[in-house]
């Protein structure tokens, strides 16, 4: 079933749930904390209706149901009923209910049910107030996170929802019923409970405006996109893609986005991996104060991430983010699950995404504040991780990527990531004039990076000899991370790894990096296949993500994370290195025209696109502080408003 929600708050239309980020209940890993449940408040029905279409509105962030009833005079009324997630005024949902009788002769009462499902076993909520118009929850979420940490305050404010409503002849009569939350979290001068009646009393106030508020920021949301001409099922599949993440996070609500979006609780809506490797990089490209705002989720827990490295016997140093991160930023993966303990690759994930925003904003005033603290955290970390064997450095007992893999020695993957999380420090602290440990350059010259010589490929471990593998690992070392080898190692551990992995059962991720991968070989006939794969999750008829062919999370966003890197680092094959954006595009199938609308680089909003034939760059926006050249086999030109069109082919956009 689709869902609205706006970063803040979600909920799937129709169900007994809705979610707020951040709001937690369950303690750590033993529980384990878990979105805190909240009863809907807004799954309105009539049930003497017969329901004639049901619409999900990606561009306006609407979920409608349109419905008919016959009077007993034979008469027909219409009725259409909204549900949105309030894009500006992030603690409302709306629910709309239009009813049309200017073809009925009589006056008529309509039913409505309300069903908000069984009490709440996260919050203990209590009616404080109630009037003619509302009723007033507050409670408590009942264990927090850490012994440390304290219960999170929910309150809201919710329309009375009538047996029924008066519906007079020969006119269109619209209710509107309103629920407004806050929370103790929320950074707000008064109680959740002021400010929830607050809202909502605002939101009474304007009830004929919401809708057109609403859709109005949706609108300057939508402003970055990407855009294909003349292939429909892939333009609905990105543009479904790009807004069930967008319903799941916003820039100014910085707690994160979970495997399975804010409107569920698949996988207890923990931060994982999940975030930076495979939603963000999209996020940092077209939405950069949301990706910044990814990332600030991390900086905000360093502490958490410290406790962890301190917490194993060998007491490591440094930021050890942990494999599954909610409220506090310890670690709150189930004790069951290995990967708590053994997946240490995040860290390494998350220094790569910093130095990604870094290389596309330029902001020294973030490095120095965020970017570069982390970045230090995480080598130093690394630094205490590392053994040595030999004349190597050595990092053993880990999960990689492929989580089939457990307890092995020197994951090809960690190892690669470990080593960038160490050059990034130093290379950050050489931008901001800050010394770093001499033995961080050692390390990361002396890393082990495992290779077989005989096979020409990338062993994923020591030991690894072919066995089935989960998902996207090896892989990975070409895109994102971008470690240097010769294509012809780059085609063998594709060729290598895709026999070994297990299509049946795996995420759908595997295969936008697939399609990534032979694409940047130049090999678009194999990509074409994997790219088709890389969204074939997506379940009509609201393009809900599953996480694998067979089913797993409902809605798997990181999925939709994975795909849409398919078409910008893919298709339009873009590489952001630290002097300048390359291209090298190449169009999908059955589409004609490709465009990136809003691709941020440097405090400018660009521009890209191309046909069969053509590549145009162009300027949106610009900050005035940084000018922009594209280069390429024509020579180079300067970069505005007016559109630059060369022959589509490899090219470069850098500081002129």
């Amino acid at each position: 079933m689709a869902s609205v929600g706006n970063g803040y708050i979600a909920t799937t239309v129709s169900s007994d749930t809705q979610y707020i980020g951040g709001v937690y209940n369950g303690r750590s890993s033993i529980d384990p904390s878990h979105r805190a449940r909240i009863p809907a408040t807004l799954a309105i029905t009539a049930p003497a209706a017969n329901v004639t279409a049901t619409a999900l509105d990606l561009e306006r962030g609407i979920y409608y149901r349109r419905s008919e009833i016959t009077l007993t005079n034979g008469n027909i009324q219409k009725i259409e009923q909204r549900w949105y997630a309030h894009r500006l005024y992030r603690h409302l949902l709306v629910h709309e209910l239009i009813v049309d009788a200017t073809g009925c002769t009589m006056d008529s009462q309509l039913q409505l049910v309300s069903t908000p499902g069984a009490n709440s076993t996260d919050l203990r909520l209590e009616v404080v107030e109630e009037n003619s118009e509302y009723q007033v929850y507050v409670g408590t979420t009942l264990q927090p996170e850490e012994p440390n940490s304290d219960l999170v305050e929910v309150a809201y404010v919710t329309s009375l929802v009538p047996e029924k409503v008066e519906v007079p002849m020969l006119r269109v009569s619209t209710y509107f019923f309103i629920t407004a939350t806050a929370t103790s979290i929320d950074d707000l001068p008064s109680t959740p409970e002021d400010t929830a009646k607050l809202e909502w009393n605002k939101a009474r106030n304007i009830s004929s405006d919401l809708m057109i508020q609403h859709v109005a920021e949706w609108s300057k949301v939508w402003s970055s996109r990407i855009t294909v001409a003349d292939n429909l099922p892939l333009a609905q599949a990105i543009n479904s893609s790009l807004y069930y993440i967008l319903s799941s996070i916003r820039d100014d609500w910085d707690y994160g986005v979970s495997p399975g979006g804010l409107a569920s609780n698949g996988y207890n809506g923990h931060m994982f991996w999940d975030q930076e490797t495979w939603m963000y990089p999209t996020f940092a490209a077209f939405y950069p104060s949301i990706g910044e705002g990814m990332l600030r989720y991390r900086f905000n827990r360093i502490k958490g991430a410290q406790a962890k490295a301190a917490s194993y016997d060998k007491g490591y140093s440094g930021t050890m983010y942990p494999w599954e991160s909610a409220f506090t930023g310890e670690e709150v993966c189930p004790t069951s699950a290995p990967t708590g303990q053994l997946e240490q690759h995040i860290s390494g994930d998350i220094a790569f995404a910093i130095q990604q925003l870094y290389r596309l904003s330029g902001d020294k005033h973030w490095l120095k504040t965020q970017g570069f603290p982390m970045l230090q955290g995480i080598a130093t970390f690394w630094a205490s991780r590392v053994a040595v064997q030999g004349d190597q450095y050595v990092i053993d007992g880990v999960i990689p990527p492929d989580e089939y893999a457990v307890n092995v020695n020197n994951s090809v993957y960690t190892n690669v990531v470990a080593k960038i999380s160490l050059e990034a420090a130093k290379r950050a602290g050489q931008v901001l004039g800050e010394s770093t440990p001499q033995h961080w350059d050692d390390i990361a010259a002396k890393l082990k990076i495992p290779f077989d010589d005989k096979l020409q490929v990338h062993p994923e471990f020591d030991g690894y000899h072919g066995q089935l593998i989960k998902q996207a690992d090896v892989i990975l070392l070409g895109y994102p991370l971008m470690y240097p080898m010769s294509t012809t190692i780059r085609k063998n551990d594709l060729v290598y790894y895709s026999a070994r992995t297990d299509i049946a059962n795996g995420p759908a991720m595997t295969f936008g990096m697939s399609a990534v991968a032979w694409l940047e070989l130049g090999e678009p006939d194999q990509a074409k296949e994997e790219f088709t794969r890389s969204y074939a999750n997506i379940q009509e008829p609201f393009n809900v993500w599953t996480e694998t062919p067979k089913g797993g999370t409902v809605n798997f966003i990181t999925g939709a994370g994975g795909f849409l890197q398919g078409l910008w680092a893919g298709y339009a094959g873009i590489r952001i290195l630290e002097d300048r954006l390359t291209l090298s595009p190449h169009l999908p199938d059955k589409v004609t025209h490709l465009s990136l609308e809003g691709f941020y680089y440097l405090g400018n909003s660009l521009r890209i696109e191309f046909t069969e034939q053509d590549l145009t760059v162009s300027l949106i926006t610009s900050s005035g502080a940084t000018r922009l050249a594209l280069t390429t086999s024509n020579g180079v030109k300067p970069l505005s408003e007016t559109p630059v069109t060369v022959p589509r082919g490899t090219a470069s956009i850098h500081i002129l």
